[in-house]
């Protein structure tokens, strides 16, 4: 009972400490001899000064207490014609009005390159942060190159980077020559500085109809310049699809304004804590600040803009189709900008990278140059140089379905339906010989042609990997066949799953990629039916084991050994794409082993791994995720991949997919796992980890996750539950839902009074429906009053109701297995309940 009188405590912790930091009142002063005017909001976190003395500009921005603008550029507003820039540093003196908390600003005239605008600034300043208003009117017309709405100068040092509307970023230390320069379609702006602890937040509010994007510079005099464009029309890359360049600033193509038109935009300004902003709990046995730091840097790279988000990072600027984890990568980032900007992205590669046959193109880049020849379409997507890579396919429907279990979008998910069926039915077709083993387009490996990910081996015909990822797409995907009403798509998937798996898992001599004398799976069977990769290629076995196609126990076991032993004989941080080499014939280009695809260490595969061991050894899981976090520390993990001779990094192409293990971390050590309509936990926790207390975002719901060694908790809005076993919960306003287990629907519904706290403790809960339900509850309110519903019951059977122990109540439950009671709150000690079945 300690636990749960504990979690009522920290609940009431939790519900008070929004009162404990006070506020202080807004400040505006204004010196019109200097022409200053200085605003500060209530915490005085943010300070800025207006200089208006023959120029218009906020001269200096104070981020808790720090300087981060330049005084001679500071910012202001502007625009750019035919290569020169016309802005308010120098103006006509405005007219200025101070109104209390507020400032206007008008009369701000700026003209040059045959361009006129007018301005007003509006500044209200107020507790918690300055709202800074911008409206313009163009007084004539023109083409303009470029604009600042407003624009920012920023002292090199200021900020490690920016975190963006899209889920990704703009990291600095990534600008990599004196005027290198990103664009993006975004409004929402975090800058952030963890050595200072500091944040500027930029919040954009935009006049109806118009579009906004951002640019960050680097200049050759030691400045981050930022600045917004607010434009009629959607800003268009001026250089092919580029949003990066190394040796020029002009990313976005010019844009016409007329005389007459109009725009307006309202920036929410604020500075908090970063360390407030961006809290994931207290990790246990972990660095947890270096977490916080993968997710937030190396996790959004492969955000590139918005609709175009893959697991490369934007300096190279490419989006891997083939991917099935970049969903997946919002687990550990865990942003609703994010979440909401993967779906547009699905809904962009489905209009605009999926044939009528349902064929999905494998690849989006800036320019032309890796595309096998005559693909490269006007949107940028394109069919790779090195074969026709089939886990496109399994990839996009993979990613739809995490995608829905984030969001609970089921319109959403719906506008997807027709889609993913042709992209799996395309996959089902690719069976010649009716075996159950779907094939590739390219016979055999003497074709030199890839299929996959590992895109310079040659795997072909019956491609392991691929059938792999396939039978993992058509399990999720027939769950939602069935929750959008279709269930026999749902029936027709499922069974190809089934037939899928059995062929998989026959030895080779029978046809399958079960390799008895080398005890792993075999890579690929050409189509003479001769077998390659038997030199326990990870990824294959690891997504055998990890999807659930190995379902044997003893070959489980013989494939992780294996590995696990010559890591130890190794020493390697990190596992390898293949544990041996392969044949001198069955890849090109990689040089002797270990070498690149040939041996050398990817992390992208951390979570399909951490997978496969996190139920037989999750001390293998844990010492993995360790080692990558150390790498970080040490290097920053900022490359494509490490080299496995020296495990060092290497690889300019950095990928976002370097993260992948802190998504391991996640959701198969803490057992985090969102579902569309809960938050499923099934912890794999060893000793060192007993303790840890995560805060985890979902839905618009903040929830707290209590680990200890099996004992769960799960806090939100002042409902508590705990269990010793796997479960979930959901949380809406007054409305606990409990699911024992891998349930799809709620074991027990508690629906409460008022907002006051209920915590919940599950003694026994047995999955078969027929067993007795048992549970502590306390509720210390005494008006409250608390309704439950108790399914997965057997219908229409007889129970007990029982409080401490004594019998209080006869209930029937209903045809569809659910019996309702009721509670009032109000006692000092926690009531155990019991469900009991009555004796006939």
């Amino acid at each position: 009972m300690k636990l749960v009188l504990k979690s009522v405590l920290l609940i009431g912790i939790l519900a008070t400490s929004s009162l404990i930091c006070g506020t202080t009142s807004a400040d505006v002063s204004q010196d019109t001899g200097k022409k200053t005017v200085t605003l500060a909001d209530g915490r005085n976190s943010l300070v800025l000064r207006l200089n208006y003395d023959g120029r218009c500009m906020l001269a200096s921005v104070l981020v808790r207490g720090r300087e981060v603008v330049p005084a001679t550029t500071g910012v202001c507003t502007g625009f750019q014609v035919r290569g020169q820039w016309y802005t308010t540093r120098s103006v006509p003196t405005p007219k200025v009005t101070v109104t209390g908390n507020a400032i206007t600003v008008t009369e701000i005239v700026l003209k040059g390159g045959g361009v006129e605008i007018g301005e007003t600034w509006t500044f209200t300043v107020q507790p918690n942060g300055i709202v800074w208003q911008i409206a313009r009117k163009y007084l004539s017309g023109g083409t303009l190159d470029d604009t600042y709405f407003p624009g920012w100068d920023f002292t090199d040092k200021s900020w490690t980077g920016a975190l963006l509307g899209t889920g990704g970023i703009a990291w600095f230390k990534l600008f990599d020559t004196p005027v290198a320069t990103y664009g993006v379609h975004t409004g929402p702006v975090t800058f952030w500085n963890k050595e200072n602890d500091s944040c500027l937040r930029i919040l954009p509010t935009k006049s109806e109809g118009k579009h906004i994007a951002v640019r960050f510079s680097r200049h050759p005099h030691g400045v981050i310049s930022f600045n917004y464009s607010v434009t009629d029309q959607e800003l268009v890359p001026k250089h092919g699809q580029f949003r990066f360049l190394r040796d020029r600033q002009d990313v976005w193509a010019p844009f016409a304004v007329a005389k007459g038109e109009t725009a307006a935009v309202q920036f929410t300004l604020s500075a908090p804590k970063y360390s407030e902003a961006y809290d994931r709990g207290t990790l246990k046995g972990i660095d947890g600040s270096a977490v916080r730091e993968i997710a937030n840097t190396i996790g959004r790279l492969g955000v590139i803009d918005a609709k175009l988000i893959g697991s490369n990072g934007w300096p190279s600027g490419f989006v891997c189709l083939h991917e099935q984890w970049v969903a997946q990568l919002g687990l550990a980032i865990d942003d609703p900008d994010y979440f909401r900007s993967y779906a547009r992205a699905l809904d962009y590669v489905r209009d605009r990278a999926i044939g009528t046959d349902g064929r999905v193109k494998s690849r989006w880049c800036y320019g032309r140059g890796d595309e096998m020849p005559g693909t490269y379409d006007a949107n940028g997507f394109y069919e790779c140089q090195w074969g026709w890579l089939l886990d496109s396919q399994p990839s996009y429907v993979t990613n739809v379905a995490e995608q829905f279990d984030f969001s609970g979008d089921v319109d959403w998910l719906r506008r997807h339906k027709s889609a993913c069926e042709r992209v799996l039915d395309y996959m089902l077709r690719r069976d010649s010989n009716g075996n159950g083993l779907l094939e590739m387009v390219n016979n055999n490996h003497g074709e030199k042609k890839s299929s996959d990910w590992i895109d310079i081996v040659w795997a072909s015909f019956e491609n392991g990997l691929v059938n792999a990822e396939t039978y993992n797409a058509m399990v999720l995907w027939a769950d939602l066949e069935e929750q959008l009403g279709d269930a026999g798509m749902a029936t027709k998937y499922r069974s190809a799953a089934g037939k899928l798996k059995d062929a998989f898992n026959r030895p080779i001599a029978e046809g399958g990629l079960w390799d008895p004398q080398h005890r792993c799976y075999a890579y690929w069977r050409d189509k003479d039916g001769s077998i390659h990769g038997t030199n326990m290629v990870t990824p294959v076995n690891f997504a055998a084991v990890a999807y659930g196609i190995c379902d044997d126990p003893a070959r489980l076991a013989a494939i992780l050994d294996q590995i696990e032993a010559q890591m130890q004989r190794e020493k390697l941080f990190f596992w390898p794409l293949c544990m041996s080499a392969y044949q001198p014939d069955e890849g090109g280009g990689y040089g002797p082993f270990p070498s690149y695809e040939n041996g050398d260490v990817f992390l992208a595969w951390g979570e399909l791994g951490t997978r496969a061991y996190a139920q037989y050894k999750p001390a293998v899981a844990v010492r993995i995720v360790k080692n990558v976090i150390d790498k970080y520390n040490h290097d920053g993990l900022a490359f494509q991949r490490y080299l496995r001779k020296t495990q060092t990094g290497e690889g300019g192409d950095i990928l976002s997919n370097m993260a992948s293990p802190i998504v391991g971390l996640y959701r198969n050590i803490y057992g985090i796992q969102p579902k569309w309509n809960r938050l499923y936990l099934e912890p794999h926790l060893t000793p060192e980890l007993s303790g840890t207390q995560l805060k985890y975002w979902l839905r618009g719901q903040t929830y707290l996750v209590d680990l200890k060694t099996d004992d769960y908790g799960i806090t939100a809005d002042k409902f508590a539950v705990y269990d010793k076993k796997p479960f979930a919960v959901d949380v809406k306003q007054n409305t606990l839902s409990y699911f024992s287990g891998c349930r799809k629907t709620p074991s027990m519904t508690v629906t409460r009074s008022m907002v006051e706290p209920v915590v919940i403790h599950i003694e026994a809960w047995p999955e078969d429906g027929k067993g007795s339900r048992k549970w502590t509850e306390w509720c210390g309110m005494a008006d409250v009053n608390v309704s439950h519903v108790a399914a997965d019951l057997t219908p229409g059977t007889q129970w007990t109701l029982s409080r401490d122990g004594k019998p209080v109540q006869s209930l029937r439950s209903d045809r569809d297995g659910k019996i309702v009671f009721y509670n009032s709150g109000g006692r000092a000690t926690p009531v155990v309940f019991e469900l009991t079945p009555s004796r006939k």
